[in-house]
């Protein structure tokens, strides 16, 4: 009888340290990549997303959460102009296009570019800001 198999079945205990082993390598991956040059900007982007702005703006940045506007095709939209939320009239009153370059002086930091704004979670690191933008772009 395989070491791997008791009565027909797989050990779970295995299994399970399979499982956690393979996802400790890949945060080691991860952690690695994220530390090597060039990092994908558009994989990076997404973790930062998932983590940053996912609870207010939905995992797929389509509104989901409730709190945030979808964020799906934003850039080269009009600042506050979906039909479907309630901006602040702070960010109605500043208006303009979501370009790159005003989305990433909005992330740097909501209140200071719209003093009143419903979203008050600056992002300092600039890289991180346009990983962000970055994966803003590929939601359609």
């Amino acid at each position: 009888m395989s070491a791997w198999k008791h009565g027909g079945r797989i050990r779970s205990g295995c299994v399970r340290w399979s499982v956690f082993g393979l996802a400790g390598v890949s945060t080691l991956f991860l952690i690695a990549a994220a530390g090597s040059d060039p990092v994908d900007t558009r994989l990076h982007g997404a973790a930062l997303f998932e983590n940053r702005c996912a609870r207010c703006h939905g995992l797929n940045g389509d509104g989901d959460g409730g709190l945030g506007p979808s964020l799906v095709g934003v850039l080269g939209k009009p600042a506050a102009s979906r039909s479907d939320f309630l901006y602040s009239a702070a960010l109605k009153a500043k208006g303009g296009v979501w370009t790159p370059e005003v989305l990433d002086r909005y992330l740097a930091d909501p209140q200071a570019f719209a003093p009143g704004a419903d979203m008050d979670v600056p992002s300092p690191d600039p890289a991180e800001r346009a990983a962000i933008i970055e994966h803003l772009k590929t939601l359609k």
